[in-house]
């Protein structure tokens, strides 16, 4: 639909907010709003219906970090036919099944290429 061939999702990171403190480790649940939530992913097909969700880790944790410890990364060949692969943001690690945008540093200038890849990009993680 948006020229992403064999794309068959979307992947972001979410939290989940927490009415209450944790009694064990709570510093690793803060959230930099002040509160407390339980980090976790999803992944969405291109019209925006959840296909997977994995909720279990601290605030603190990175997205990458969930990322990699969860089961579909574990077992790729259990949920990806060998061509298929999904988006995520530069968060991530570039793997044989994800593709992220192209990250700019400090000072750096994209390629009109680049720049275009990452813009269209943009408009379909919207809905993630």
């Amino acid at each position: 639909m948006h020229g992403f061939v064999n794309c068959v999702g979307l992947i972001d990171g979410t939290q989940s907010p927490l009415a209450f403190a944790p009694k064990l480790n709570a510093e690793e649940y803060f959230t930099m709003k002040g509160g407390y939530a339980i980090k976790g992913l999803i992944m969405c097909d291109n019209v925006a219906r959840l296909t997977w969700i994995q909720i279990e880790w601290q605030e603190s944790v990175q997205n990458n970090r969930v990322w990699s410890n969860s089961e579909i990364h574990l077992c790729q060949a259990k949920y990806f036919d060998h061509n298929q692969y999904f988006r995520g943001d530069s968060a991530f690690s570039a793997y044989s099944i994800m593709v992220h945008t192209f990250y700019k540093g400090h000072n750096a200038n994209f390629s009109e290429e680049k720049a275009y890849f990452n813009t269209k990009l943009a408009k379909i993680r919207i809905k993630s």
